[in-house]
């Protein structure tokens, strides 16, 4: 298929890159669920593969959870049923046409959602551990013929990059000596933070390699209303995109969680539009004029925020990729607070977002 021929050419010129990603995460299927067979068997089929297809995008990034995909709770052996239903939905993304990023979202020794679990930058068994898993894993699937990366770990936690780029430079070097050819997906440290970009893609370097980053900013925008972000609890107006916080300095003045704070006072500093975006998106602007290969592995705004913030700071998001020639996965395909395809107060899933949709297929050429 002349995709693949395009994807093939990526993969030996890593200097100037060839195919740029752009296409969704199939969140809350194999990771953030229940995990489930039931859920597993209904919540995502071929035909969805297809369908992203049909749209124009030309891949998924796809989490999976170590605990569903691995014995003992997620260390290891891998699993036999497991492996084998993972290599049939690889086939449905490949068979579609596209490229699946193969991403860890959760194993025991690391979570996102857990920023205590610090064992990948504090045992070095548990690192062992980890490499361990993607050893086993890259073994399994080095005869899958389709276009498939590999995206090592969801979202690092650590706080300084020094923690992560020693992990990050061990299991990178056992995938790549268990398939000299796999392109491996690397995420800078404080949970992909565009920040920590530039340092990882100075410590870690190699062949077949790219570096990605999460783009959540401001969070007031995109997170406003979000249950699970504590940290964001304390300041209670609604934010508008393009705009400014309201009321910052008046929260300001009132006592504030440390860390509630700090992002307050830089957040409520600025009026928020494309131009404040591309100033976060520097460090990305620079690595990617070095020629470094880029993937922003998930961005998005909360269903709850409102409609007009949501559709403008995605449409500036895009913009800025597209220039930037950054590859990216939106968050997300379908529910999780986030999905072009949301889940109804029911259960059910609601009406497709076409005008999202519509946002965000003018992403796709360039």
């Amino acid at each position: 298929m002349e995709y693949f021929s395009a994807l093939s050419l990526f993969e030996v010129n890593m200097t100037t890159p060839i195919v740029r990603p752009v296409g969704f995460n199939f969140g809350g299927w194999i990771s953030q669920s229940n995990l489930s067979d039931e859920h597993v068997r209904t919540f995502i089929s071929q035909e969805d593969f297809k369908q992203v297809a049909r749209w124009g995008f030309n891949s998924v990034r796809l989490p999976v959870d170590a605990q569903w995909l691995f014995e003992n709770e997620g260390r290891g052996p891998l699993s036999i049923g497991k492996i084998k239903t993972l290599k049939q939905f690889l086939r449905w993304s490949a068979d579609a046409g596209l490229l699946t990023v193969l991403d860890l979202h959760q194993v025991p020794w690391h979570s996102f959602a857990k920023p205590e679990l610090e064992n990948l930058w504090k045992n070095d068994r548990d690192l062992e551990s980890f490499c361990g898993l993607w050893i086993e894993l890259t073994h399994a699937l080095k005869d899958f013929q389709g276009p498939l990366w590999f995206d090592l770990l969801n979202e690092p936690t650590a706080q300084s990059p020094l923690d992560w780029n020693k992990p990050a430079q061990r299991a990178y070097e056992a995938v790549r000596s268990a398939d000299p050819k796999r392109t491996i997906v690397l995420e800078s440290t404080r949970w992909g933070s565009v920040q920590t970009l530039l340092e990882l893609a100075r410590a870690v370097q190699g062949p077949q390699l790219v570096y990605s980053f999460h783009f959540y900013e401001p969070m007031w925008v995109t997170h406003q209303r979000a249950p699970w972000w504590k940290e964001g609890h304390p300041y209670t107006e609604t934010v508008l995109y393009p705009g400014i916080l309201p009321k910052a300095q008046d929260y300001l003045a009132q006592e504030l969680p440390a860390d509630t704070r700090k992002r307050l006072e830089f957040e409520g500093s600025v009026s928020w539009n494309q131009e404040a975006l591309r100033d976060l998106l520097k460090p990305v602007e620079q690595l990617a004029k070095e020629g470094y290969n880029l993937y922003c592995g998930e961005f998005g705004v909360y269903e709850q925020a409102p409609r007009s913030s949501r559709l403008n700071w995605t449409q500036d998001v895009i913009e800025l990729f597209k220039e930037i020639k950054v590859g990216w996965a939106y968050w997300n395909y379908k529910w999780l607070d986030f999905g072009v395809w949301p889940k109804q107060p029911n259960g059910e899933t609601g009406p497709l977002d076409q005008e999202m949709l519509g946002v965000l297929q003018k992403g796709i050429a360039g």
